[in-house]
């Protein structure tokens, strides 16, 4: 059975979800690349047509203030997480990391070894009652 996730960085505004079969086992990688490493990045992967984007929620505890003129309603789910984020890319430019500018968590990226997928961070998911 497909079940619905969500997954976010830690003040909220980077949020997706993404689709698993419930039933299969969980494979977690411990990522031994230089920034992986570094960071201690577990994670686990699902398909690109399993990951959608959704809107951040607005953190009460967010500390910056948006821009007055900060025009982001007509944005798409993934323009707006591309505007709350930064990008970092290293080597061979491959992977696509893109880290919150507010509270700088990774809650989700395409890594180099598996480009056509997505690796969600483990403690980034809300299980919800499976949890």
């Amino acid at each position: 059975m497909l079940k619905t996730y969500s997954v976010s960085c830690h003040c909220g505004r980077l949020h997706a979800k993404f689709r698993r079969q419930q039933h299969l086992p969980l494979t977690l990688w411990d990522c031994n690349c230089s920034d992986c490493a570094m960071r201690r990045n577990v994670h686990f992967m699902v398909r690109m047509t399993d990951f959608w984007f959704v809107d951040g929620a607005e953190s009460a505890d967010a500390t910056t203030e948006k821009d007055s003129n900060d025009n982001t309603a007509s944005m798409s789910s993934k323009e707006k997480f591309e505007h709350e984020s930064i990008l970092y890319q290293w080597g061979t430019k491959t992977a696509v990391r893109r880290f919150c500018r507010i509270c700088g968590i990774l809650p989700f990226y395409i890594p180099r070894s598996n480009p056509d997928g997505y690796a969600i961070t483990f403690p980034c998911v809300d299980w919800g009652e499976d949890g």
